[in-house]
């Protein structure tokens, strides 16, 4: 047996294309004919399997009301000869050919396989932490992207991105430290120390002087060298001392029982009790004097407004705002949910002393960019008393700029206390039979 058969009886309409498409459809490698058997045409294989394969499978094929007659052949294979003599390319050339035809391709779409022209070149800008970022992001979110940086770096014949590498994290952590700042550290209330009384600082002096007048106890140390059996360490007992009994009374200072109180009495005059007439005004003498007083009276109505304080930046609310590790292990965060998303953000842990205007200057730089009639829906509501104290809502205009809002604002540090920020839940609706 051999891998090059001989196929004989095909139709003679059949030009040496025609064949040649034929034999490598069953599996052909290589298709020639000879000057000395024209009506025959050879075909080599890959292997002597497969040209036994192919055997079974065109021997007694009919074609063009003609039966095919297949068998092994062991003439040798032409080199880089056809039919005519000239030179041959293998399949595996010609299919190398037309690959390198389609990736030096300008536009195959429109059949214009020319190389592109030398004098065109893309200038891009410097690589920058900026332009690494957006690059990462599309590498997360586009795999294809993802797959062809591979392919290009398994070309480029660089180093395997697959393991851990501690070069590339500290160069990651060098250069884009400015776009992760350390979170603020949270410092706890100082727990304030009770005052010692003058009683339980004698005695601690008085414990003092016994302790010192005491027969101090030898410590017993082993050489460093030395190893003494477990046997003998488990025998070995140290003598002990014999405490001397304290009398209480010799130690603590008898306290006499204080004398009974005097009795002291008060003798007010009678005119301090009457309450002083408070409707006493200063007389008003002409016309100026009771414009004077009237502008006096509005004045003392008008409440005096606190003047508004300016929008948080987002650089402040990065840089007091608590990391995802310090969440874990705070106990406000135990079992956090934002839950289901909604315009109405409700917030808890808040300090005693947190106003309206300080919740309003956190969530206003998300809304003061919108025009004033998409402003219509924010509103801010801080609980002062009840249970609800240390509480607040908080209404956004649509659901989008609500979910940004939780995300950026949940555990900022406002007054030394963290936020927690949640969805509020809507209120279940009662049905009317």
């Amino acid at each position: 047996m051999s891998k090059v058969l001989i196929i004989r009886h095909l139709p003679e309409q059949l030009s040496f294309k025609d064949k040649e498409q034929l034999l490598m459809h069953f599996g052909a490698l290589q298709v020639w004919e000879t000057p000395k058997k024209r009506n025959y045409i050879f075909a080599s294989f890959a292997t002597i399997e497969k040209a036994k394969e192919s055997l079974f499978r065109l021997h007694q094929l009919e074609i063009a009301q003609r039966r095919l007659i297949v068998e092994f052949s062991f003439d040798k294979e032409p080199v880089n000869q056809n039919k005519y003599g000239e030179e041959k390319t293998s399949v595996t050339t010609k299919h190398v050919k037309e690959f390198l035809k389609l990736l030096n391709a300008w536009n195959p779409s429109v059949n214009f396989y020319q190389p592109p022209p030398v004098h065109v070149k893309y200038k891009y800008p410097d690589v920058d932490p900026n332009i690494v970022v957006n690059i990462v992001y599309n590498l997360f979110t586009h795999k294809p992207f993802y797959i062809q940086s591979l392919h290009l770096m398994n070309k480029m014949s660089l180093d395997t991105p697959f393991v851990e590498n501690e070069k590339a994290l500290l160069f990651f952590k060098d250069t884009f430290k400015h776009f992760f700042p350390d979170p603020p550290t949270i410092q706890l209330p100082a727990v304030p120390s009770e005052p010692e009384s003058e009683i339980s600082s004698d005695e601690t002096e008085q414990n003092k002087e016994i302790r010192s007048s005491l027969p101090r106890r030898r410590i017993h140390t082993l050489p460093v060298t030395r190893k003494r059996p477990a046997a003998v360490l488990s025998t070995a007992t140290l003598p002990k001392t014999k405490k001397p009994t304290v009398n209480q009374e010799e130690v603590f200072e008898t306290v006499a029982p204080a004398p009974e109180a005097k009795k002291i009495s008060v003798i007010v005059p009678q005119d301090a009790l009457t309450k002083p007439n408070l409707t006493d005004e200063p007389e008003v003498i002409g016309e100026l004097g009771k414009f004077e007083r009237e502008l006096q009276d509005t004045q003392e109505e008008q409440p005096q407004v606190e003047p508004e304080q300016p929008t948080i930046s987002r650089s402040e609310l990065v840089r007091n705002r608590i990391s995802y590790r310090d969440m874990k292990v705070l106990p406000v965060f135990k079992n956090y949910h934002p839950g289901q998303p909604s315009m109405r953000l409700y917030i808890k842990n808040l300090a005693k002393t947190v106003t309206e205007q300080d919740v309003t200057r956190i969530y206003r730089r998300y809304i003061e960019n919108l025009p004033e009639d998409k402003q219509i829906g924010f509103d801010v509501r801080v609980m002062q008393e009840g249970r609800m104290k240390g509480q607040a809502f908080v209404t956004f205009p649509s659901v989008r700029i609500a979910e940004n809002a939780l995300t950026e604002t949940n555990g900022f540090m406002l007054k030394e206390k963290p936020m927690v920020v949640q969805f509020a839940r809507a209120a279940n609706k009662k049905s009317i039979n």
